[in-house]
């Protein structure tokens, strides 16, 4: 019997009708689930402990992936991030997905929504449910009879995670085509600076919003993120049997619109 951690972490921030420059600033909102064993994850904090030794990162402190835009932008988020060069950060977050790729475990699934090419006009709170609920479902058909996942993310204001939670468990207990009976029924939250695991999901998460961009609203620019997803994500990516990444480990929402066909392009 094997049991898993699926923590989970958002890039971007959507909103029903965006303005055009909130779709500048967020030309996506996606949604990162690294899946992770408990004895992997037990020893992947072992791991991120001597890494956090080795870069003399507080034990108050954490780094985020918006700290290297902070960096190149001269806006750093505060004194800690300020001594740091932006050489040795890029090399820290090489040295935690090198570290987190390790472990046999470890799965990277996505779910994304355009906003850069407006096909979607769902209000924020279907948008919220449904990148879980997809999420969720995917796992859940991964799971074998006798394993389990619980499902981690970080802390959002109050009134966001009382939305979450319930619908969490709404759709866990009521089923849909999936019958949830592999999953904790909800989420559980965690302050980031407690969890690698989640710390993990934001670096994922900001990977792949740098990588979108790069292919689609600045090509040839974000080329670390690109170069961190060549590497480390993609190919611990879910994906079908055969290959195929759209639909698998890389979820559309909503479904069935032109974006669909541009992320086959990209990722098929």
């Amino acid at each position: 019997m094997s049991n898993y951690f699926v923590f989970t972490d958002e890039a971007g921030a959507y909103q029903w009708r965006p303005s055009e420059e909130h779709i500048k600033s967020h030309p996506f909102y996606i949604r990162s689930n690294v899946l992770m064993s408990i004895d992997d994850y037990r020893q992947y904090q072992i791991d991120m402990q001597r890494i956090s030794g080795e870069y003399e990162i507080p034990y108050d402190e954490e780094i985020k992936w918006s700290d290297l835009w902070s960096k190149t932008k001269n806006k750093p988020r505060n004194e800690f991030i300020k001594r740091i060069t932006v050489p040795r950060l890029k090399g820290y977050y090489r040295k935690v997905f090198e570290t987190a790729v390790s472990k046999n475990s470890l799965r990277f699934m996505f779910t994304v929504t355009d906003i850069v090419g407006k096909t979607c006009n769902w209000r924020r709170e279907p948008i919220y449910k449904s990148h879980l609920q997809d999420a969720f479902q995917r796992i859940q058909m991964d799971m074998c009879v006798d394993e389990f996942a619980t499902f981690i993310m970080d802390e959002l204001n109050e009134e966001t995670i009382k939305q979450i939670k319930a619908a969490c468990h709404e759709f866990t207990v009521q089923g849909d085509f999936v019958k949830y009976k592999n999953l904790y029924q909800g989420v559980l939250i965690e302050n980031s600076l407690y969890s690698p695991g989640i710390q993990l999901a934001d670096y994922a998460v900001g990977v792949m919003n740098g990588f979108l961009r790069g292919k689609i609203v600045s090509p040839g620019k974000y080329q670390f993120a690109t170069d961190l997803y060549n590497e480390f994500i993609q190919p611990n990516t879910r994906r079908h049997s055969n290959g195929k990444v759209v639909g698998y480990g890389v979820v559309d929402i909503p479904k069935r619109t032109a974006f669909r066909g541009q992320l086959e392009s990209i990722f098929d």
